[in-house]
């Protein structure tokens, strides 16, 4: 056995005391986000991670707004999206146009090859999420989001 599992078989990590972290929040959330970005990355075929399937999503969703307003939606700052949507244009996936009035700001759309590339994401994000529902059950799953909701605000 590697040094990742103990002798009955279970991981090394399920012997550990976390009597401190059961009751947090944040720890909890940080496990379940790394476990969705994982499943996320393995349907996606690591085309692409959460973040940025929710940028295409946003941008699908709100053709023409700005790139700022595409950051707040999206809960990012501007100069995490840049580089997203650098490699969004550079991959063909979107079209940055000057926004009328305002040099500094650019307007957003997806290039059809965007709209094909979210189209396929989704399907695999809708299997994942069905997987989710299926476990939680419909009313869980739509607390949960509740929850998360509700937190962020907190937050």
């Amino acid at each position: 056995m590697t040094g990742d599992s103990s002798k009955n078989g279970k991981s090394a990590s399920s012997d550990l005391e976390m009597t401190t972290l059961e009751g947090i929040v944040g720890f909890h959330m940080r496990k379940a986000i790394l476990r969705a970005q994982s499943s996320f990355a393995t349907v996606a075929g690591k085309k692409l991670m959460t973040g940025q399937y929710s940028v295409m999503a946003i941008i699908n969703e709100n053709p023409g707004r700005t790139q700022s307003a595409i950051a707040e939606a999206a809960g990012l700052d501007r100069s995490s999206l840049v580089p997203i949507l650098n490699k969004f244009e550079k991959d063909g996936l979107i079209l940055r146009a000057p926004v009328k009035g305002d040099k500094r700001a650019y307007a957003v759309r997806l290039t059809k090859k965007g709209e094909r590339e979210l189209a396929a994401l989704e399907k695999n994000v809708r299997e994942i999420e069905d997987r989710v529902i299926s476990g939680l059950g419909e009313k869980d799953h739509k607390k949960l989001i509740d929850l998360l909701k509700r937190f962020h605000d907190i937050i």
